[in-house]
């Protein structure tokens, strides 16, 4: 786009308010200062032939010639008004060029009304002259002030305009729409009973945490451990801030296993579905491992509180049953750094390799069954109820119920992974609540136990204290 800067740079002596013919002056697109004076000179005797190419000779302007060119500013006589006239006009093209030269150059302009220095000597102290060139200066500086902010607000618009280009490039680029299943890569595939509401592959780890915020089909998993992780988080400063002052080391333990398997559990499960649609198979591979990884950990800190109390008394049998459902954690993550054991093919094998890790736990349940103290039937049913939920998530998981019915029906909400996640939360949660109860139990027992020691010991020692009556002494004659 060509400015008023560039279509006035060829004439920038034009810009200036000179004293014979302006308007003429400005029509005029090719000329130079020096053919625009010689043209513009005035002309006394209209009769005779004027070559406009030639020179000023000051002696037809008037009879009082003076001796001297009058572009040096020596006159012995005092100039005529047409002879001031000329002479102004050739002063003021020569100061509008200099200003012109100095705009082109870049250089600071430091025009001052008050100075008349560019006059000749003769006309310094002629007030009509030094008003005319201060008032020439005073346009000059005027209009002057007006083309540079000009120029800087179309400089400023332009700057605007690319701007708001580049923002509007980037905008489009981050603004994304959810797509079809059939849209979508192979390796972003996992469940074509879900039509709708996907998200396509983004370039950026930081659009995929901004779609938390979207609605589609991950939003439900996403928010469904985001909240469980921040719930049990919450719950985990509660409860040691609350803990009772008598409850051990060990138990203050259990309880830390317990809450870092759930809550790592729950968060690699978001991270996983928060970046699963990430432009990378590679990136969305580490996730998933992670998510298994999670799976994994928070079964065996379910393990190892449990199986604890559950054998409170008879430590031989626990450490039997927590090396096994150590060996099985270690496997099944293994297991999980298989490549191919993320795709979708496999989910049936993701499902039966959890549900039997997790699973391993009745074999001690039905042990602790058997020897179970009858005030801990409340805590047994505990777990029995949360593997029932585990085995119920997983099989709608696997099987893919209810979306499996109705196709395209739970794009967005009602789907089985949602269902899994929000009772794996439920889960946990009678899970905790059961690791309590038999906490407060063994503490109670432990409390009642040394109770019942103490009084023995009272007792004995109240017994060693008690004098016996010794046998009457017969004395003998």
């Amino acid at each position: 786009m060509q400015t008023f800067k560039d279509r006035a740079k060829p004439n920038q002596h034009q810009r200036s308010v000179s004293l014979v013919n302006y308007d003429e002056l400005r029509r005029r697109d090719t000329a130079t200062p020096e053919t625009e004076f010689r043209q513009r000179r005035p002309v006394l005797d209209t009769q005779a032939s004027v070559d406009p190419t030639a020179p000023i000779d000051i002696s037809t302007i008037s009879s009082n010639k003076p001796e001297k060119c009058p572009l040096t500013g020596e006159y012995a006589e005092k100039a005529t008004d047409l002879e001031k006239s000329a002479l102004l006009s050739e002063c003021l093209l020569t100061e509008t060029a200099a200003v012109s030269e100095k705009r082109s150059a870049g250089e600071p302009l430091l025009l001052s009304a008050a100075s008349c220095s560019t006059l000749p000597n003769h006309l310094q102290g002629d007030p009509t002259a030094t008003s005319i060139i201060k008032g020439h200066r005073r346009s000059l500086s005027l209009r002057q002030r007006f083309e540079v902010g000009y120029e800087y607000i179309v400089s400023e618009f332009e700057h605007a305009r690319e701007v708001a280009g580049k923002t509007v490039y980037h905008a489009g680029e981050t603004v994304w729409k959810v797509c079809h299943f059939n849209h979508l890569p192979n390796w972003m595939q996992d469940n074509e009973y879900l039509h709708w509401g996907h998200r396509p592959p983004l370039p950026s780890l930081w659009a995929c945490a901004k779609s938390i915020f979207r609605v589609h089909t991950e939003t439900g998993n996403i928010w469904t451990h985001g909240i469980g992780a921040l719930l049990f988080l919450a719950l985990f400063i509660y409860t040691f801030v609350t803990m009772n002052a008598h409850k051990t080391a060990t138990d203050r333990f259990m309880l830390i296993v317990y809450f870092c398997g759930i809550i790592t559990c729950l968060l690699f499960s978001t991270l996983f579905h928060t970046f699963s649609c990430y432009a990378s198979p590679k990136v969305i591979k580490i996730f998933s491992k992670l998510d298994y990884c999670g799976i994994s950990l928070q079964i065996i800190g379910s393990m190892i509180p449990a199986l604890y109390y559950g054998f409170y008394e008879n430590f031989f049998m626990y450490k039997i049953y927590i090396s096994f459902g150590v060996v099985l954690c270690i496997l099944s993550i293994i297991v999980s750094m298989w490549d191919k054991f993320g795709e979708p093919k496999y989910r049936s094998l993701r499902a039966i390799v959890f549900l039997t890790f997790g699973l391993s736990n009745v074999i001690p349940g039905v042990h602790w069954y058997i020897i179970l103290d009858s005030r801990l039937v409340t805590a047994f049913g505990m777990f029995i109820l949360q593997g029932a939920l585990y085995v119920i998530g997983s099989l709608l998981y696997a099987n893919r119920i209810p979306e499996r019915f109705f196709p395209g029906k739970c794009d967005y909400i009602f789907q089985s992974h949602q269902i899994f996640h929000v009772l794996v939360v439920v889960a946990a949660l009678v899970h905790l609540n059961g690791i309590n109860s038999m906490a407060d139990f063994v503490l109670h027992l432990n409390s009642t136990s040394s109770a019942a020691s103490a009084a023995a010991t009272a007792a004995t020692v109240a017994a060693a204290n008690v004098v016996t009556p010794s046998p009457p002494v017969v004395s003998v004659p």
